[in-house]
């Protein structure tokens, strides 16, 4: 598939990691393959830090990326 027209890679590549925010079928998952509360506590956590993480470098990416339009 072609680009949209005015983005840049960067940009793409920040849109792709805010798509790493959606954490509730994560936590769906991680509560069903684990019994024990030590590890289901492990599988929150885990996945908490890593919509952070997404959150975090997708909205740095798009922040900083070189884009013509000014909100």
């Amino acid at each position: 598939a072609d680009p949209p027209v005015h983005a840049s890679w960067r940009q793409i590549y920040g849109v792709s990691f805010l798509c790493g925010i959606g954490f509730t079928m994560s936590l769906f998952i991680g509560g069903l393959a684990f019994a024990d509360p030590k590890l289901s506590d492990a599988v929150k956590i885990g996945v908490l830090v890593g919509s952070v993480f997404a959150a975090f470098s997708g909205y740095t990416l798009l922040r900083f990326s070189a884009s013509g339009a000014r909100a």
